[in-house]
């Protein structure tokens, strides 16, 4: 016996928010099918071990703006000989530099990587018959756009429509001074566990004597690798048998994605706070060891 239901769908479709400048590498994203990312190390909260003595653990969270952005557009041609389709690229090309140098961009800020060249085939159908044939040659390239101001990068989807590029493959985010970054989170680090250290004597009568670092771990996470799927609908369930003619047409459902940083209350101390726009955080597990043997009183 065949049961059909027919429930009452609720949709909701959100939109994505290219303000967030996430690019169309984020459907090749890990997140993008499990969700399931790189994590930040934090405190485990074992400050003992047996056989290895005491710790004391310190992770550091800040939160920067980027110095400046790098957008990547994808883009094709294809034709029957491969020069020509080379020429065509380069054609669209020469033409999208134009107008992102009347936008204030410098040559030097541009760059186009050749990515392949290669023989495209395509069928023709005969008699019910479907036969592969050689077509042309399609020539694919890449261009790199260097800016700081983040305003302009609706201007540049808008350039790169108008000369029918239309894939942006991501937004690169550019910090300039990693080293500059990396000494602000172990000196937070550091002051941490001094602090925790102290705390422990004055609050236990525990003190430690520091005998060498266990464990040094930085972390960097672009808003690209943050981004998470979303989607958000209500649906039913049909059931058919397979002895019926009963099948199951499935709509589309619409899904989005969304940016999702770091939380600060994963760690001791956060140097900069996350604002509203995404940005790029940069973490540092610091871990400390002490030998009980070398403890006061001992």
């Amino acid at each position: 016996m065949r049961r059909l239901f027919f429930p009452i769908v609720l949709l909701l479709c959100v939109n994505p928010v290219l303000a967030q400048e996430s690019g169309n590498r984020i459907y090749g994203n890990r997140g993008y099918y499990n969700q399931n990312r790189r994590q930040p190390q934090t405190n485990s909260g074992t400050l003992y071990i047996q056989g290895q003595g005491y710790a004391i653990e310190a992770s550091v969270l800040t939160n920067l703006k980027p110095d400046a952005f790098v957008a990547v557009f994808g883009f094709s041609a294809e034709a029957a000989q491969s020069a020509a389709s080379n020429e065509k690229v380069n054609a669209q090309l020469s033409e999208f530099i134009k107008d992102l140098q009347s936008l204030g961009i410098s040559r030097d800020d541009i760059f186009v990587d050749f990515i392949t060249q290669n023989r495209v085939y395509d069928f023709k159908v005969k008699n019910n018959q479907a036969v592969e044939n050689f077509s042309g040659f399609e020539t694919k390239k890449t261009i790199a756009v260097r800016y700081k101001d983040r305003d302009l990068f609706e201007k540049l989807l808008a350039t790169a429509a108008s000369h029918q590029i239309f894939d942006l493959i991501k937004v690169d985010y550019i910090v300039a001074d990693f080293d500059a970054v990396r000494k602000r989170l172990f000196a937070e680090a550091v002051k941490i566990i001094k602090e925790k250290e102290l705390s422990y004597k004055n609050a236990f009568g525990v003190a430690l004597t520091p005998v060498g670092l266990a464990s040094e771990k930085y972390d960097a996470f672009y808003p690209a690798d943050t981004y998470e799927r979303y989607e958000a609908f209500e649906t039913g369930d049909v059931e058919t048998s397979s002895d019926s003619n009963s099948s199951k047409i499935v709509q589309r459902k619409s899904s989005t994605f969304f940016y999702q940083p770091f939380e600060g209350s994963r760690f001791d101390s956060v140097i900069e706070k996350l604002g509203v726009e995404p940005a790029v955080q940069f973490s540092l597990y610091l871990r400390m060891q002490y030998d009980p043997a070398k403890s006061a009183g001992k």
